[in-house]
């Protein structure tokens, strides 16, 4: 009772006339004191009035009376034992919290002379177990007020700051739709709905700055990284843009961007689209770019880019890329190009193209008002099967193509422009087959008689074939099968029949006979007369 009055406040005065038991209190302060429970504070000496060791010793078993019904019979008397029962029943130490009757009663008197009682409290020892309590706490109360100011506190007041920064930066005005924090999976400050250009031409969902800590303070900020996710760019703006240059020394003297992340990319050149990349873009210490890789797994490209005077030069591979859908497929591509402000010029590509190989040059420019566009291929081995399926699916065709290609368009879009297309190319097919007419047959059968459909059989075709929007014109043919050779030319009219005139000759060892054969008709079956 006496050890849970002790404050450290209290002298030994107070905390006697505040329990109404002097004798009591002094008696239980010298034992707490004495078993290391409590210390007098700066060196004060507890003071206690001279009484006779007997009297002390009846007095203090009648004092723990006045606070315990142990000890007492049924009479009402004191039991020789009871103060040490009642002690007993509070406490499980070898020691008992009040001291017994007994032992009180061997304590040495106190001195008539001692000194008057000290005003000093009585306090308890410093316990060193709260002070580790709250270092342990400490840190998780420092954390959930950092975490209520951060959850808190009004981004969108950043905004301007932030705008006029990135506009700074990119040379361009920024509009920045709204400012926030994300914690997962690493903290980041957060930029929705960002528009950058005059006409907001480039698009970003949404902008993760890494270590949003280092904006703090003055210029130059080091941006460790910078995550763009859902960005719509025109091809134009990468070429032109001041983050994007070779050396960016003014940008290094206001921000410097170690790495730049792309999700869901699409660069777009007119109305042609290139659509869900992703890939990085890291920058040198004066801020220029040193690397830049871009891919589509889905669609199988990848390339990365390198900055140049004007532009960027290209690498570009591809693995099973279907830009045109399933019917037109590259294998396999290499190519090198150059990117400029309003053109893609690819100087070299070499591709596995409808199982042969396609080599040549391409050029793409959206500098006008539309898109035109120039390449120049050869060709080797392609299967005529597929060529005929992706290009012109009436013409029933096999063998293996060779030869040369060169095309020419324009057109305000890029459907636009496959319509306008014009196309001459130069064919030399072996070892095919041209279904829908039968050559050797009609001329078998002479002069007026019709033979509808069938096939003919070829070592080699060779034919120079010039497409246009208009018609389609085949000239020079040159087909021959062993002993049968046939010339000649084809043409062949939008929303009309096919029309060819062949001179076939067919040469034994004794004579050689030449007969005319006029091919019309609606593919894929056409008919076939022989004339004199």
């Amino acid at each position: 009772m006496v050890l849970v009055q002790v404050d450290g406040k209290l002298n030994v005065a107070e905390l006697s006339a505040k329990i109404g038991n002097p004798r009591l209190v002094e008696g239980a302060l010298r034992e707490l004191e004495e078993g290391g429970f409590i210390a007098t504070k700066q060196g004060a000496v507890l003071v206690r009035e001279p009484v006779k060791p007997l009297a002390l010793s009846t007095e203090r078993v009648s004092a723990i009376s006045q606070f315990s019904t142990f000890g007492k019979n049924a009479s009402g008397k004191q039991s020789a034992s009871a103060p040490e029962s009642a002690v007993s029943q509070f406490s499980s130490f070898g020691k008992p919290v009040l001291p017994a009757a007994g032992r009180l009663s061997q304590m040495p008197p106190v001195a008539r002379h001692e000194p008057a009682p000290s005003d000093e409290p009585v306090h308890l020892p410093r316990r060193t177990g709260s002070v580790a309590r709250w270092l342990l706490v400490a840190p998780f109360v420092i954390g959930l007020l950092l975490l209520l100011l951060v959850l808190g506190y009004p981004y969108d007041k950043l905004k301007p700051g932030i705008e006029a920064a990135a506009g700074k930066l990119l040379q361009v005005p920024v509009q920045v739709g709204s400012v926030g924090v994300a914690y997962w999976p690493r903290p980041a400050l957060l930029l929705a709905d960002v528009r950058i250009g005059e006409s907001a031409d480039v698009k970003v969902d949404q902008v993760r700055i890494a270590s949003p800590l280092s904006l703090l303070g003055s210029a130059p900020h080091l941006l460790s990284r910078v995550d763009l996710v859902g960005v719509s760019v025109p091809a134009d703006f990468l070429v032109s843009s001041r983050l994007f240059q070779a050396s960016s020394r003014d940008a290094a003297e206001t921000h410097v961007i170690q790495r730049l992340t792309f999700e869901k990319l699409t660069v777009s050149a007119n109305d042609l689209a290139l659509k869900d990349l992703s890939g990085e873009v890291v920058f040198k210490n004066d801020g220029g770019v040193e690397k830049a890789s871009f891919a589509n797994v889905d669609l199988g490209i990848r390339f990365s880019a390198t900055p140049a005077k004007g532009g960027f030069l290209l690498d570009i591979e591809g693995f099973g890329w279907k830009p045109f859908g399933q019917l037109l497929s590259f294998d396999s591509l290499q190519a090198k190009g150059l990117l400029q402000k309003g053109k893609l010029v690819v100087q070299s590509f070499d591709t596995t193209f409808l199982n042969g190989i396609l080599k040549g040059s391409w050029l793409l420019d959206w500098s006008g008002s539309g898109l035109s566009m120039a390449g120049d291929a050869t060709l080797a081995r392609l299967d005529c099967r597929k060529v005929s399926t992706a290009f012109a699916p009436e013409l029933k065709l096999e063998g293996e193509l060779g030869g040369s290609l060169r095309l020419r368009g324009n057109g305000k879009d890029w459907d636009a422009l496959l319509r306008n297309i014009d196309a001459n190319l130069d064919a030399d097919i072996t070892r095919g087959i041209l279904h829908g007419v039968d050559l050797g047959e009609a001329v078998r059968r002479g002069a007026g008689f019709v033979v509808n459909s069938g096939s003919t059989k070829f070592d080699r075709l060779k034919v120079a074939v010039a497409i246009n929007p208009r018609q389609v014109v085949g000239r020079d043919i040159q087909m021959s099968a062993g002993m049968v050779t046939a010339s000649g030319q084809f043409s062949a009219v939008a929303d009309r029949p096919v029309d060819a005139g062949l001179l076939v000759t067919m040469q034994s060892s004794v004579a050689t006979a030449r007969t005319s054969v006029r091919v019309s008709g609606v593919l894929p079956n056409l008919s076939a007369v022989s004339g004199r």
